[in-house]
């Protein structure tokens, strides 16, 4: 039945190819308003689930402290250093960025060098000019008493005096931030070191920093804009003695978002110069751009029913275009060649018919390969993957239909105008290198498979082994600006991330809240100190300033606390604590961007047992990438043995047999297993986006596998011996194999083009992989086939060899008369040479001798022999080139 249909397509496709043609425009044209529905989807819901931890922690934080962080590097002049930076005119510009910043709608709070030194002041500042009377040294005193140790009392004693040492030389009506010697004091510790509790907004005597955090969980998009409001709004000032550089997670957001709308056009162009330079070069076809033109047309189907079902375009699906470019042209290239195959070689009365019949029933079972792995998709732990998926699913099928309905139409109504009159192609170059590829003796046979498998398994074995670019700045572009920026904030002041943490209590500002939280504070920075800087906080500020070197730990008192924070700003309030005290921030700048340093921390604050009436949760961008990685390494390794077993199931069930779906699998699983061996031999890092790398690869290869198994049925089929009917497959499908293997590489190895290295590296992985998939199932399958074929065996072509049917036609023809019967004027009985059609009647097809043209003799024909309706007659080899005319 399935046949049948096949052979009622390739019969009324081209016979009614411009209805099929007006059809396909609609179709397009209807599709194609799906493409201004197409949406870039970039927001935190893209990598995390809402159900996952890090999503609900981070969303609360972020509500609690504002959204991500960005940072003016202010770096002085050559030698100024910060005592110089506070001038009359440098403190009115912060003042008024201040002002600004707070006024913007996209801004949460902002924390300047002004803000942070109002605090030290405020502690360091006696108001009767009694050095003894700063609040700090009352608080310092106060832990003198409370210190267990003799030692540590000396110790603090002796801090004392030479802090009060150095406040005198200062006197009280010069102690403003205009002077630079009462900045000293201020920024320095007695040994001359930054102070602690000032060293997040002045991390050295040569740069200070300015915090601003946008409002909560804004999209990509949306920070985006934020980003240029904030940068426009620095921008305007300028500071004396020194410059600024405005950078931070908005800013690398925004390049990404920049990349996604134009890197996906980039790529795809790129894909398709190289597929059509592929089919000039190589496929010796007539109208060997066809299958591009094709599939550019099933790209705007495929994009367009994506627009249509709402699927978004994000940084992962960014590499769908040239994916589906590149897998897609394989139908077209199949159909093509197997066309002409049947003019040229076989000669066939129906061509494009007997095409469809014999390859249609193929292609649909390797889109449902493609569809079933790309369906592995699905179960990925990461959003935007799942997303993919749906995307390479939709697309697949779209792109399949198109193609093989488009090239049906297109080169029926071709042959039926111009039949190809070609040369055997099943000696050519290409036809020749498939042929030696696949000459292995079958007696290789099975140690190739148990190779194969064994590579499948030391794969699998050296998984834990692979080694994963887990820092997110090494996944872009490093030549762009909002990168140099990012490095440099990093190379100025040591950090360009941070990681918070909520401590949320029923007791705000008690003691026993505040002890707890510097208790976890000092346990964090101990246990990870070459993760962590010191962290800030209203209790951590308070925490540092009573810490004394030598001398033992003596936490601030819940008043104390309060009372700082009572008299800070207003930005840095909202920058600290939340909801009346019952959630206090705490933020460690990290010194590293890898996100697997920070794993370990994330666990422990996730696993934190807090007193009863406090909870701690973590938050902030690291904790969105830490929860991604996390996902990443849960889901790699599931959607690869996902997408065997759903590919592997599809084929027992449709090829009726476990035998066979295990023969088809065995080149894939070289390309699963080298992946790992590949990564681990050459010391690549791999990409995260390598998650959907298993898939895609199991998609393309048994792709091939499986049209290499059913065409070598078909040729048992046939009745040729098992190494027989492989020799034919290779000779007579091997251009279309090279030609679409070469356009499958392509489209994938086109990534390798992007200037973003999480993009680049996952190009280069995957279509290596997919050359080695390709390469073993052209060299290895071959001979496992015709050893699994045996007649011993029989394991391949039993239960699928039957009878091959006759052309199926619609209309009962009337039996033609003897060729001999046909008298024509002019002495040229039976010399009709090409194709004719008599417009009342259908398709004629006249078996000549070569001297005459159909064209015209036809109407002496018929007037001759009445309403004479001649059918397609098999041709002899010996004789002319045979006319194909398909209707």
């Amino acid at each position: 039945m399935m046949r049948r249909y096949w052979e009622w397509l390739g019969l009324n496709l081209g016979k009614h190819a411009g209805m099929v043609g007006t059809i396909g425009l609609l179709v397009t044209l209807v599709l194609g308003i799906g493409l201004f529905s197409l949406h870039f989807s970039t927001s935190n819901s893209d990598y995390l689930n809402k159900t996952d931890r890090a999503y609900i922690d981070n969303t609360r934080y972020e509500s609690l402290f504002g959204g991500d962080p960005m940072a003016t590097l202010i770096t002085f002049s050559p030698g100024k250093t910060i005592d110089d930076f506070f001038t009359p005119h440098n403190i009115k510009l912060m003042q008024s960025l201040d002002a600004r910043l707070a006024a913007d709608h996209w801004v949460y709070s902002e924390v300047s060098p002004l803000d942070a030194m109002s605090i030290t002041s405020t502690l360091l500042q006696s108001p009767d000019g009694n050095p003894f009377d700063t609040p700090a040294a009352s608080i310092v005193g106060g832990t003198i008493g409370k210190d267990p140790s003799p030692k540590g009392k000396t110790a603090r004693l002796n801090y004392l005096g030479a802090q009060y040492q150095r406040l005198v030389r200062v006197p009280t009506d010069q102690q403003n931030l205009s002077n630079p010697a009462w900045v000293d004091f201020l920024v320095h510790e007695n040994n001359g070191a930054i102070r602690t509790e000032l060293q997040a907004v002045i991390p050295n005597n040569h740069h200070a920093l300015f915090a601003v955090y946008l409002q909560p969980n804004l999209t990509i998009a949306q920070e985006s804009t934020a980003a240029d409001s904030v940068n426009a709004i620095v921008a305007t000032a300028q500071f004396q003695n020194a410059t600024t550089i405005t950078t931070g997670v908005p800013a690398v957001l925004k390049e990404i978002q920049s990349y996604l709308k134009g890197g996906i056009l980039v790529l795809g162009a790129i894909a398709a110069v190289v597929m059509v330079v592929i089919l000039l070069l190589l496929f010796n076809v007539r109208w060997r751009l066809l299958p591009f033109a094709i599939v550019a047309v099933g790209m705007v189907w495929a994009f367009g029913l994506v627009g249509f079902f709402g699927i978004p375009l994000t940084l992962a699906t960014i590499s769908a275009l040239p994916v589906l470019l590149g897998v897609g042209m394989d139908y077209a290239i199949q159909m093509h060649s197997r066309i002409e195959e049947e003019v040229v070689l076989d000669r066939a009365a129906h061509p494009v018919q007997a095409a469809a019949r014999g390859l249609g029933p193929a292609l649909l079972v390797v889109t449902f390969d493609a569809v079933f792995a790309f369906a592995a998709l699905w179960f990925a732990h990461i959003p935007v993957i799942r997303q993919f998926g749906s995307l390479l699913v939709v697309g697949i099928v779209a792109v399949c239909v198109c193609s093989m309905i488009a090239t049906l139409a297109i080169l029926g109504i071709r042959e039926y105008k111009s039949p190809t009159r070609g040369k055997d192609f099943s000696h050519g170059r290409l036809a020749r290198i498939v042929v030696w590829l696949g000459s292995l003796s079958p007696r290789v046979a099975v140690p190739a498979a148990v190779l194969s498998i064994a590579i499948f398994v030391a794969g699998v074995a050296l998984e834990g082994k692979l080694v994963l670019q887990t820092d997110p700045i090494q996944w872009l572009n490093p030549h762009s600006q909002a990168i140099k920026d990012i490095n440099a904030l990093k190379s100025a002041s040591g950090s360009d991330n941070e990681l918070g943490v909520v401590v949320s209590t029923n007791q705000p500002f008690s003691d026993r809240t505040v002890d707890y939280v510097v208790a976890l504070s000092h346990r964090l920075v101990d246990k990870y100190p070459k993760v962590l800087y010191p962290p800030t906080g209203i209790v951590n500020s308070l925490d540092q300033v009573l810490a004394v070197p030598g001398a033992s730990e003596v936490p601030p008192t819940g008043p104390q606390v309060e009372a700082l924070f009572l008299g800070s700003t207003p930005s840095i309030q909202r920058t600290t604590s939340a909801q009346g005290g019952q959630a206090l921030n705490i933020i460690f700048r990290t010194k590293t961007n890898t996100l697997s340093d920070l794993v370990p921390i994330v666990n422990d604050l996730e696993h934190e047992h807090a007193p009863p009436g406090m909870s701690v949760a973590p938050g902030g961008i690291a904790i969105v990438g830490v929860g991604l990685l996390q996902n990443l390494a849960s889901s790699r390794v599931v959607l690869t043995n996902l997408a065997l077993l759903f590919v592997g199931l599809w084929l027992v069930l449709r090829l009726r047999s476990v035998v066979r779906s295990l023969l088809s699998l065995i080149p894939v699983l070289v390309a699963v297993g080298a992946v790992s061996l590949i990564a681990i031999a050459f010391g690549i890092k791999l990409s995260p986006m390598t998650a959907v790398a298993g898939p895609l690869v199991v998609a393309v290869c048994t792709e091939f596998t499986s049209l290499i198994l059913l065409r070598f049925v078909e040729e048992r089929n046939r009745g040729h011996e098992p190494a027989d009917a492989m020799h034919v497959t290779a000779a007579r499908t091997g251009r279309a194999f090279l030609v679409s293997a070469g356009t499958a590489i392509a489209g994938i190895a086109v990534i390798a083009t992007s200037p973003m290295p999480l993009l680049r590296d996952f190009g280069i992985i995957v279509a290596l992989n997919v050359g080695v998939a390709l390469l073993s199932a052209l060299v290895v399958l071959p001979p496992v086939l015709v050893w699994a074929d045996d007649p011993k065996r029989g394991w391949v072509s039993r239960g699928m060899l039957r009878p091959i049917p006759e052309p199926f036609e619609f209309e009962q023809p009337r039996t033609p008369e003897p060729a001999s019967a046909v008298t024509v004027p002019g002495g040229a009985e039976g010399a009709f040479d090409d194709v004719a059609v008599d417009p009342d009647r259908e398709l004629v097809g006249i078996v000549t001798d070569g001297n005459g043209s159909a064209a015209d003799h036809l109407a002496s024909a018929q007037e001759a022999a009445g309403a004479l309706q001649v059918w397609v007659a098999e041709h002899a080899a010996s004789e002319t080139a045979p006319s194909t005319p398909e209707h």
